[in-house]
């Protein structure tokens, strides 16, 4: 009995273990699964999705203002005293209304939903370009941390070799305390960099909608997403997104205008049924009655050009013209955008080469410079100068990378271009 109880808790301990070795065990990350799990759990896109399915609703029952309302009513009295009597009634109806409305209407809401797609993909894009980002980022400051502890790490093992040097006495006090002061001052740096990257890392969880305690790591390297190659490509200014929902939004307020035209100046029809039966208690036999009615309604307020209706209808011609200015010069700015970006995408790409060969030459120079320190040729701040350079350099190549992935991005998130697509 004492082996099974033993054996059955070392059973418990080992699967319990095995629990708590998932459960803590880190989850790795490229930008494509960042992605993924953005448009599963983030926010904005999921209230954005609610919103879409909202606006299909009503664009399929867009036509309802033309289905017939009906109603049934009906009645008992009991009178009271000596001659008892009572009396009871039903009586329902059916009434339809047709406006020129009717067409605006659904032509609206077909449009809202279709203008309710596009947000849905826009804000789909917007998550995903900022998810990359963001990504990109962390893996910026993330290799910039790497080369400060390298570089922090390379100053304490200068430090100790210059002690041992000191207490042979083949180094000078000054250049033993320049290098404990080289070292120490490079802590401070090195601890803001990792609460950075550790708050950065943080926020980056909350946005893909990962818990807090989650623990993630990011797979890749900025080189891995750097485009060397010359940038060229056709488009459609008409594809556009951004002139695709000024379009969108001028049809809106043409459709609205029409609309306000048709409730100024357009005739209404209704019609209506309605048959009722009625009796009392002390008279044989019921009563009915059936009526049905038409009517027409033609409004003359907007004959008047002082009425509310005809100052609303020169509002919305006021948004119409508005708005196609604002279209005729989102195309001229689009045009000039995409010029601009992919002329600075160029530059970078040119001055990505130019700090590519920056890094090899100071890498280079700090290596004959450490050699001439190791042989007493060059003092340890000629060396201290030269590892700075090397570390200025390296994080420069590494920031310029970012900024050209970026300016990539924003290019094909202009364009509206799968991302990653120039870069294929």
């Amino acid at each position: 009995m004492k082996y099974r109880i033993t054996g059955f808790l070392l059973v418990l301990f080992i699967v319990a273990g095995l629990f708590a070795e998932e459960t803590t065990s880190k989850r790795i990350l490229t930008v494509e699964d960042a992605v993924a799990l953005a448009m599963d759990e983030n926010v904005s896109v999921q209230r954005q999705a609610l919103a879409l399915d909202l606006l299909k609703e009503k664009s399929l029952y867009s036509w309802n203002s033309v289905s017939p309302s009906m109603n049934v009513s009906g009645s008992y009295n009991q009178s009271l005293g000596q001659n008892d009597s009572s009396s009871w009634s039903v009586s329902g109806s059916v009434n339809v209304s047709l406006t020129p409305a009717l067409y605006t209407s659904i032509k609206n809401a077909r449009l809202n939903y279709e203008n309710g797609q596009l947000s849905f993909e826009q804000t789909k894009r917007t998550v995903e370009v900022n998810v990359r980002k963001l990504f990109l980022n962390l893996l910026l400051s993330k290799q910039s941390l790497e080369l400060q502890k390298k570089n922090l790490e390379t100053a304490r093992q200068r430090y100790n070799s210059n002690r041992e040097k000191f207490s042979r006495g083949q180094l000078s006090e000054l250049d033993l305390l320049n290098s404990q002061y080289n070292y120490e001052s490079l802590k401070p740096a090195v601890e803001s960099a990792e609460i950075n990257y550790e708050n950065s890392l943080l926020s980056f969880k909350i946005f893909l909608g990962l818990p807090e305690e989650a623990e993630i790591e990011l797979k890749g390297n900025l080189n891995d997403y750097v485009t060397k190659k010359e940038i060229s490509f056709e488009y459609n200014i008409e594809e556009i997104p951004s002139i695709i929902t000024l379009e969108r939004q001028l049809e809106v307020a043409k459709i609205n205008l029409l609309a306000a035209r048709f409730s100024a100046y357009g005739p209404s029809f209704s019609a209506g049924y309605t048959y009722s039966q009625s009796g009392r208690s002390n008279v044989n036999g019921t009563q009915e009655s059936n009526s049905l009615n038409f009517s027409v309604r033609l409004p003359l307020d907007g004959l008047l050009p002082w009425s509310t209706s005809s100052v609303n209808i020169d509002s919305i011609k006021t948004n119409v013209k508005d708005l196609e200015l604002q279209l005729k010069n989102e195309k001229a700015n689009t045009k000039l955008n995409i010029e601009t970006s992919l002329k600075k995408i160029k530059q970078a790409q040119s001055q990505l080469e130019l700090l590519e060969s920056n890094v090899t030459l100071a890498q280079k120079t700090y290596n004959v410079t450490l050699t001439a320190y190791n042989h007493g040729s060059k003092d340890y701040l000629t060396l201290q100068n030269a590892s700075v350079s090397l570390l200025n350099a390296q994080l420069g190549l590494e920031q310029q990378r970012y900024n050209l992935i970026s300016a990539v991005l924003d290019l094909e998130n202009t364009l509206g271009l799968e991302f990653g697509e120039l870069g294929k």
